[in-house]
């Protein structure tokens, strides 16, 4: 492969912001990615930045996996225990809401074991 603006060099990689092929002169070696020098080293920065961070995120999902069924689970148990305890029905606003709340834990805790395992 020849380099883009040499194309009478070789090419020692690619841009991983444009995907040109760079030759020793204009390639800017981040240490985590080649980049047209002068033009592409913040893009190519930012894209290391993002990746560094989804890795990190990707990495405590895992851990947190209780965290919203339990939050759904004890919302869904106040808002039906509220409704029915004051008005002795369970045809009422509030417990039926909190029975969608419950619904929406058992749900949201399947789809997050399913997803993540049991990685605890």
């Amino acid at each position: 492969m020849k380099c883009f603006n040499h194309p009478d060099q070789d090419a020692v990689g690619l841009c991983k912001h444009c995907s040109k092929g760079l030759c020793v002169e204009c390639a800017s070696d981040l240490g985590h990615g080649l980049a047209c020098k002068g033009s592409h080293e913040r893009q190519v920065e930012d894209i290391d930045m993002l990746i560094t961070r989804n890795t990190a995120i990707q990495t405590s999902a895992p851990k947190t996996t209780l965290t919203a069924p339990i939050f759904y689970l004890f919302t869904g148990i106040v808002f039906a225990g509220f409704g029915y305890f004051s008005t002795g029905r369970i045809t009422n606003f509030p417990v039926v809401l909190g029975a969608g709340f419950i619904v929406f834990g058992v749900i949201t805790f399947v789809q997050s074991r399913r997803l993540f395992g049991n990685a605890e």
